[in-house]
This record gives structure tokens, sequence and C-alpha cells, in this order.
């Protein structure tokens, strides 16, 4: 009896003593005898695979994708950026859940690098898989323009305009489209057609004055991307030169019979809009020459209509006449008008160099008809007669 009583006794003790190392110790994982890699019990995490980086249509989005991990234990992915090939990578997103295999990031401008890692954080664990493979992405940044020749007011022309990564290279996933402008007059249409593969030709026509330096600025994209065109020349009917000139064996710097003024225009001119004034058909009485401070010449009727030249000193004219009967030419392609003056009176002499400004006249159009540019007024500064 009394060894049956210590029997019994020895094992509620040694029951105790396991009961006690349980409660303590916890549960444990046991590897299976394959250990496969994918297991909870090694700590390992299989990586995600099949990574990818593609900008967006926005031309700003990078949209990352992958495969998910096989580790079907795995609590989700986190995607890492870099800013340089291999690293160092910084975290950017942790999606919980094995189910999401997209991202889009909105990096800024330049080149960037991701990864993504299969992780693990129940019961307080923190584990991660190696890296994917590594994925780029080279988002919107600016907008190039192909070559830009001379372009005229008024005449539709093709542009090409690239959506570039900073280091100038096409953005190909880029299909919005862009709102144009113009550093001078007027762009049509304002907003383009939608880019393909990065990239857009389309025809455009500018109307505006003559610029000497055009550009075209191009704005698209999300967040806001813009682009400037180098420049160009702006065309449009215009003056682009005046000159007065002493017949041979004249008084330098005195207007008399036989002058003349040679005006000159940078396209084909329609002469109607200048006056009758060729050929046997005279001036009239339409050349008006004024004592005025400066003094002018002016010409505003039906036999000629240039418009106005100041002479830039009042010592030319003594009183208010006309040079009666002055003949014209045209000459160039109808691009230069001289007029050889005819009764010129009440003159003066200025023997210093003046400086003479041509305004032409408003009504005054192109052989095309486009209307005369009246911000363009030339000028020569000479002895003048």
């Amino acid at each position: 009896m009394a060894a049956r009583i210590y029997a019994l006794g020895i094992l509620a003790l040694v029951s105790a003593v396991l009961l006690l190392l349980t409660l303590e110790t916890g549960a444990t994982f046991t590897a299976p005898t394959s250990n496969p890699s994918n297991q909870l019990a090694t700590a390992t995490l299989a990586t995600p695979t099949g990574t990818s980086a593609t900008v967006q249509a926005n031309g700003g989005t990078v949209r990352v994708a992958w495969t998910m991990t096989t580790s079907t234990w795995a609590s989700g992915h986190r995607v890492y950026r870099a800013t340089s090939a291999g690293g160092p990578y910084a975290q950017i997103q942790q999606i919980a859940g094995r189910a999401t295999v997209t991202y889009d990031d909105v990096p800024g401008t330049g080149t960037f690098y991701y990864v993504v890692r299969g992780y693990y954080n129940a019961n307080g664990a923190n584990w991660e898989s190696a890296n994917s493979s590594q994925a780029s992405a080279k988002p919107l940044d600016h907008f190039g323009f192909g070559a830009i020749a001379a372009q005229h007011s008024g005449t539709a022309f093709s542009l090409t305009v690239i959506a570039q990564a900073q280091d100038n290279s096409t953005v190909t996933g880029f299909t919005g489209t862009v709102g144009l402008a113009v550093s001078a007059g007027s762009i049509a249409p304002t907003t383009s057609s939608a880019f393909v593969n990065g990239s857009l030709t389309q025809t455009f026509t500018i109307t505006g004055p003559y610029v000497a330096a055009e550009t075209i600025i191009a704005t698209g994209g999300t967040p806001s991307r813009t682009g400037t065109s180098t420049a160009f020349v702006l065309d449009h009917f215009r003056a682009i030169a005046v000159a007065i000139t002493n017949k041979a064996g004249g008084v330098a710097g005195k207007p008399e019979s036989g002058d003349t003024v040679t005006l000159t225009f940078n396209e084909a001119a329609n002469p109607a809009t200048l006056g009758a004034c060729s050929g046997a058909t005279t001036s009239g009485n339409d050349l008006l020459t004024n004592d005025a401070n400066p003094d002018t010449m002016t010409a505003l009727n039906t036999s000629l209509a240039f418009g106005t030249i100041a002479l830039g000193n009042n010592g030319y004219f003594s009183a208010n006449k006309n040079a009666k009967n002055s003949t014209c030419v045209w000459s160039g392609s109808d691009t230069v008008l001289t007029i050889t003056l005819q009764g010129v009176a009440s003159v003066g002499t200025v023997a210093g160099t003046s400086t003479a400004t041509w305004t032409p006249h408003m009504w005054m159009t192109s052989a095309s008809g486009e209307a005369i540019d009246l911000s363009q007024t030339p000028s020569v500064t000479a002895v003048l007669f």
C-alpha cells in the first residue's frame, strides 16, 4: 500500500513539471522533414517575382506591379524605392494581404528604381523576403519640340511635341494631351490631340504680328509639366526698309525734284492698297510735304497712300506744300516701291544726319490680303535727300 502511494506521488510530480514547462515556453514550430524554404518554421519568405514599373498615361504616375510571394502565410508586400540603381532603398508602401499586386507611386522627376519584398509581421515578428528583381521608371519632366522653321502668321504648319523625362528620353507611357500657348499672338487649336507613345505630330496655326523670336509653350500631365520650344521667326506682312536718296548732282540734305523715296516690304504687297500711282499714273496732289516738328511727308489718299515718313528734323520744309505729280515704280515682284519726287517747293537744307521713320497706313495689305503689321516702323539714319 505504501509503495502504491509513493508511485502515485511521483506521477503527480512529473505531470506538474510538464505543465509548468508548457506554460513557460509557449508554442513552438517544427519544420517538416522536407523543410521547404517558404515554411514558417524557417522564418524565410519567398521573394515576389516579375516586378515592373510603368509610367501611366498622365506621365507622372508610376505603376509598380509584381507577382505575389508564394508564401501563403505572408502578411503582405512592401514596396521600396531608390534614386540609384541597387539602392539604398526606402520603403514607400506596405500593403496588407497577398491579393493586391500593384501600387501607384508619384515620385517626381528623375529616374527611380523599385523592388518589392514579402513580409510577415504577426505575433510581433518582422520578417521580410529578399528583394525582388529591380524595375525602373522615368516619369514626365518636360515637353520637347521638333525643329521649327520660320513660320508665317495665319499659315498652318506641322508641329512635333515629345513627352520627355529628365534625361530627355521619350516617356512612351504618356498618352495625354497638352495645352498650347505662344509668346506673342495666338495659336489654334489650343489643346492638342492625344499623344501616341509619348509623341504628337499635329497641324497648328499661329496668328500674330511679326516676332523675331516666337516660342510655343506646351503644358500637360499630372502633376503639370511644361516645355518651351526654341525661338523661331513668326513673319507677317510688314514694312522693312525706307531710304531717301539725293538725285545725282543734287544738294545733299535738301529736298529736290528728282530725289527718291524707296519703300520696301518683306513680301509682295497689293499695289492697289497703296494708291493708283504707278507708271504713267502719278501721285497727283496726294504726296504732302509738311513743315512740322519734325518735318514729315504724308500720302493718305487714292492716288498715293504710303502713310507718314517723319524726317527727324524741322529744317527741310518751310511751308506745307505737296510734291505734285511724283511718279511711282514697283519692282522686286511688288516688294519695292520707288517714288521720284516732283514739284518740290519751299525747302531748306539740313547738312547733318537725320533719322527718318516710316509709319505705314493701316489699309495696306499683302498680295494675299493680309493686313500690314503696324508695329513695324522701319527707319534710316543718314544725310537725307
